[in-house]
């Protein structure tokens, strides 16, 4: 995640625009301003401060509607992001008297393993929520994650490899059954030298019965 300080407003590829949408970063109200949602990155104006950040869709994990009033009294679009945003980051996206001195907002979740920030985009009019989260979908889908495309990869392989073994191994049940079948061909080639053996001692007494008048 970026924050810009002087933000400019994205002027390609925009998928969607959500102006008098309000920002809300773990649970905090950081202000009113304008979303945007472009095929490269999600992007948030504020209308007070100008100030704005961008968010790179790898670096979103989920996104999703919110409709229940008791959890949060609006309905929002909420995002998971992969990064821990810095409390003094922060600052710059509030109206000057609303921002505190010092670091009171960090605590110890900044210690934790796995850092997380969570987004609440709460739009003035809830109608919009269906098309942020349309636009929202169709972009992160331009971006899929390369862990994801790693283990579909793997995946592929695996099943190649399972292919490889069944014929392998039906090559090895038809080998098991050669043997079987030269038995049979050794058999037929026995008896038919046999019967040509037979052939010849019948000849060679018609020839003798011819001899002894």
């Amino acid at each position: 995640m970026v924050v810009l300080i002087n933000f400019l407003l994205p002027q390609e590829g925009v998928r969607h625009e959500e102006p008098d949408t309000t920002l809300y970063v773990n649970d905090r109200e950081v202000g009113k301003g304008t979303l945007y949602v472009t095929e490269s990155l999600l992007s948030w104006v504020s209308g007070t401060t100008g100030q704005g950040f961008s968010l790179e869709y790898p670096n979103i994990s989920l996104h999703a509607i919110s409709r229940d009033q008791q959890l949060h009294p609006h309905q929002y679009l909420y995002v998971m992001v992969d990064a821990k945003l810095d409390p003094a980051d922060m600052q710059e996206l509030l109206p000057i008297d609303a921002r505190s001195e010092g670091n009171d907002e960090k605590d110890d979740d900044d210690e934790s393993e796995t850092p997380m920030t969570e987004m609440r985009f709460v739009p003035e009019n809830s109608n919009s929520l269906d098309a942020m989260f349309q636009a929202m979908s169709q972009c992160q889908a331009l971006h899929p994650d390369p862990q994801e495309m790693n283990k579909n990869f793997t995946a592929e392989e695996d099943i190649y490899e399972d292919a490889e073994d069944d014929v392998f191994k039906c090559w090895e049940a038809e080998t098991d059954a050669m043997p079987y079948i030269l038995a049979s061909d050794e058999a037929y080639n026995q008896n038919g030298a046999d019967t040509d053996e037979a052939m010849d001692i019948e000849a060679g007494q018609f020839e003798d019965a011819e001899e002894d008048p």
